[in-house]
């Protein structure tokens, strides 16, 4: 009996580990390059090493573009259990335990799903009980949904599946006393999908208990509801409040987009950016459509997967995007495994006589649905498995004895796994998976930073691999401007950007990712940075080489330069904020570089107007208009160059590299370049000068960048001077028009004048400590964003905050010597743990009273 009982939850935990096997390439981890480990695995260690440096689970302040609210990147693991793990078991990396909490949470929520589908409601009539038979088909086709394919792409798409099952569980057997508890941690591992869980846990609800659930049930549904959003306070309260400080605008959608169908009705069918199933849940749902017992059930989730209003509700109308919709992957399994029981069960047992038989109506509709897919790239697997559901429904509805057909039918329902698992073998490995080398070199990499004596008052930053170590802290007391969040500080994004002009990099513009441009490294006090021997830009000297650590043999090697900005400083160098606007974008670059920018109501007289004399103290750019000079060079036979009356077009038949040599050397000059790109093709197009790379994302990104416009900066710290432009073309036909070329020497970088401040060890909610001794009245500048919750203390009392150089605190400062703090409090907080303690109190009243009755 025990045997019969653990057989197909055994069966399905050997397949499980199988298909993990098959997927999953020698000497690999289990992730994807793709955001899993530009985000989730870099950013999972930088929260765990900030817990414990901070003392906290809930750090208010990171080290992450310029210095961040923490909970900008609450999304990525705060309160997630891998991460609270990892917090008792630092000597473990986070990478290892990230996957192995993924695939335990996804092998116990298909184990889970069996015996939530098995298991008998209190009360419920024998007949409809699920056999385990069915039981097995149906947490199948829910362990090959395409939607698990983000376990090693976007962990928090999937990553409450357990705690959802747990919570249809506990409401299939009516038991409750730990259902605040288990809402609470599916929104410590993905908040974001939060609503979908509580509309799915409603709906199942309702549907378990009918009317009742409007007498009984809804009181405790949403009391439940809300002491768990309250225990959770700590979370959802402050990172509410960061979204809506930095909220961004989204574009406006269209009545047809709203109310209109989903593309290849991606929300149920194979995208693992939606459900992922396949067209055996889509046969069986219009099957139910035709039954009284299955109809409203099948309607709902027919509408919910197809129609793009559900998803731009759930979305809370930001966009009409169907991963929202992986959340009704249990529901859409459940009403399908439903309906396989009762038709494997049905002729056979007297009781299902009346039940639902092998419909050949619905073949018809998927017929028609067919022309969806033509031009979708899995067109052939998606062909093959509509002709295997076809041929099932046909041999369904042959006639014989009943043991044949019993047989027979069970056997056929077999085969429509075949198409599921193969599927699922081909899209899990849809993304390279990282090597083991890779993070290793990254391990190695940051032995540079921690070896390193780096002082607390400048930043450090790595160009070996901008995307992959942004979110990375690499050794203690490491300060970074870079960032890759969901949510990001507008203005300083805008800073980055508008101002400095910085390449944007990847698909989208979210990432603040580190570069050459010597302007911003300067500006962000960037002092210790890493990269390749070839790569090393202006003012920085090599103080130590790394050859292990450096991919295709080249040359790591740790570089500083001390002539960069500190972090904090006083000035009283300035240019009224409404003067700088009225310049052009390269001029500004050369006024913030040179001078600090006020706001006009605190200006005085040091201001430097904008004006055209010459006297010293009206501003007068030192950007120079430069046309330079090429030698002759053959081109590759896989890019044509030909000039048109708007530019140069390009037609790149693969992706290739040109060397342009410059007639002459560059000496103690950077070199700045702009040109404008129109994509003549549907793909991205990126273009690598010098190691500096732009790209302008293709027409299928979800997240299109705009980058239109590609700006460079080249600086050389050889001393032999800048003698040539290494140009790599990504493959596509491209115009390049309105070419703009610049000069500015070298040595105005350094030409800020400011006075350093003197930095102390941090204490509390302490982000800087220092002071400054200053001759006269002026300001003191940081480069630190400026952002709710921060407080600047000088001597002792609270002063004025004030927004300087467009984005960052500062105040104003009179002369002396002074001790200067930086405090910040992340908004809501403090509110939100009160909220939490009182909650979890009254959830113990609560559960201590059901337990007395």
């Amino acid at each position: 009996m025990i045997r019969k009982k653990n057989f197909f939850p055994g069966l399905l935990a050997g397949l499980f580990i199988i298909f993990i096997l098959l997927i999953l390439p020698d000497g690999c981890f289990y992730g994807s390059h793709t955001d899993w480990l530009s985000q989730h695995v870099q950013l999972a260690e930088t929260i765990r090493s900030a817990c414990l440096e901070q003392h906290t689970l809930t750090p208010a302040f990171l080290p992450l573009g310029g210095g961040s609210n923490g909970y900008q990147f609450s999304y990525y693991g705060y309160l997630r259990p891998d991460i609270l793990i990892g917090c008792l078991l630092p000597g473990i990396p986070m990478v290892k335990l990230m996957i192995g909490y993924m695939l335990a949470g996804y092998l116990c929520s298909v184990l889970l799903c069996y015996y939530w589908l098995t298991t008998c409601t209190p009360g419920q009539d024998e007949k409809d009980r699920i056999e385990p038979f069915a039981a097995f088909i149906g947490s199948l086709l829910f362990m090959t949904a395409a939607c698990f394919f983000q376990t090693h792409r976007q962990i928090m798409f999937i990553n409450y599946m357990l705690f959802l099952i747990l919570a249809l569980l506990a409401v299939k057997k009516r038991r409750f006393g730990l259902f605040p508890l288990i809402l609470f941690f599916i929104y410590v591992n993905s908040f974001y999908y939060s609503i979908s869980c509580l509309a799915v846990i409603a709906w199942y609800w309702l549907r378990q208990e009918g009317y009742s659930f409007w007498t009984n049930g809804i009181v405790l549904y949403l009391r439940s509801v809300f002491l768990s959003i309250g225990m959770a306070a700590l979370l959802l309260l402050p990172t509410a409040l960061v979204i809506l400080e930095h909220r961004r605008t989204t574009e406006p959608l269209s009545l047809n987009e709203i109310f209109g169908t989903a593309e290849h009705l991606g929300g149920l069918l194979y995208s693992p950016y939606g459900m992922g199933l396949t067209i055996i849940c889509l046969y069986l749902l219009l099957l139910g459509l035709g039954y009284k017992k299955y109809r409203m059930e099948s309607l709902f989730l027919l509408i919910v997967s197809t129609w793009s209003f559900a998803a731009w509700i759930l979305n809370g109308t930001l966009y009409t995007r169907s991963k929202i919709l992986i959340p009704f992957v249990p529901l859409v399994i459940l009403q399908c495994t439903r309906l396989l029981n009762a038709l494997i069960s049905e002729k056979t047992e007297p009781h299902y006589s009346k039940g639902p038989d092998w419909k050949l109506w619905p073949l018809l509709l998927l017929a028609l649905s067919a022309p969806l897919w033509i031009s979708d790239s899995k067109a052939g697997w998606i062909a093959a498995d509509i002709s295997i559901v076809t041929l099932v429904v046909i041999l369904q509805n042959i006639k014989g004895k009943k043991a044949m057909v019993r047989i027979w039918r069970s056997v056929s329902c077999l085969l429509l796994c075949i198409l599921p698992c193969l599927m699922f073998l081909q899209t899990m490995p849809k993304d390279s998976f990282v090597k083991k080398e890779e993070l290793e070199t990254t391990a190695t990499a940051s032995k540079m930073f921690q070896q390193a004596d780096l002082n607390p008052l400048y930043r450090s930053e790595n160009l070996m691999d901008v995307l992959n170590t942004c979110n990375l802290i690499q050794g203690r007391g490491v300060q970074k401007g870079s960032m890759y969040s969901s949510i990001t500080n507008k203005d300083y994004a805008s800073v980055f950007y508008d101002t400095f002009l910085a390449p944007i990099q990847i698909n989208n513009s979210l990432a603040v990712l580190p570069s050459g441009n010597p302007f911003l490294l300067n500006f962000l006090g960037v002092r210790y940075l890493q990269t390749t021997m070839n790569h090393i830009p202006y003012g920085y000297k090599v103080v130590s080489t790394e050859k292990e650590g450096a991919k295709n043999g080249t040359t790591t090697v740790l570089t500083e330069n001390r002539n960069v900005l500190p972090i904090a400083y006083v000035t009283t160098e300035i240019m009224k904020e409404s003067e700088f606007l009225k310049l052009n974008d390269y001029d500004r670059l050369d006024a913030i570089t040179r001078y600090t920018i006020v706001p006009d109501h605190t200006s005085d007289n040091n201001t430097v107007p904008v004006t055209d004399g010459t006297a010293s103290t009206e501003y007068v750019s030192h950007m120079q208009k430069f046309s330079p000079a090429f030698q002759k060079t053959a081109l590759p036979d896989t890019i044509q160059i030909s000039k048109t009356k708007d530019g140069y077009l390009l037609d790149v038949r693969e992706k290739t590299k040109v060397t342009f040599p410059l007639k002459e050397a560059l000496k103690n000059k950077i070199l700045l370049l702009n040109f404008q790109v129109v994509n003549k093709s549907r793909k991205a197009v990126v273009i690598d000068i010098n190691g500096m790379r732009n790209k302008l994302s293709g027409a299928s990104a979800p997240y299109p960048n705009g980058n239109d416009i590609f700006h460079y900066q080249f600086s050389d710290a050889s001393g032999n001077g800048l003698d040539q432009l290494d140009i790599t073309f990504s493959k596509g036909t491209y115009l390049i028009r309105h070419t703009d070329w610049h000069l500015y020497e070298e040595q105005l970088l350094s030409r800020k004048q400011y006075t350093s401040t003197a930095a102390h060890k941090t204490k509390g909610n302490e982000i800087l400590s220092c002071t400054a001794d200053v001759t006269d009245d002026g300001y003191f500048i940081t480069s630190i964003p400026l952002q709710k919750g921060m407080e600047i203390i000088v001597d002792g009392k609270n002063v004025p905050i004030l927004k300087v150089n467009q984005a960052f605190a500062g105040a104003r400062l009179e002369k002396g010597k002074h001790d200067i703090r930086i405090i910040f409090h992340a908004p809501g907080q403090r509110a939100g743990y009160w909220i939490s303690l009182l909650s979890l109190l009254a959830w113990l009243f609560f559960k201590r009273k059901e337990v007395l009755r």
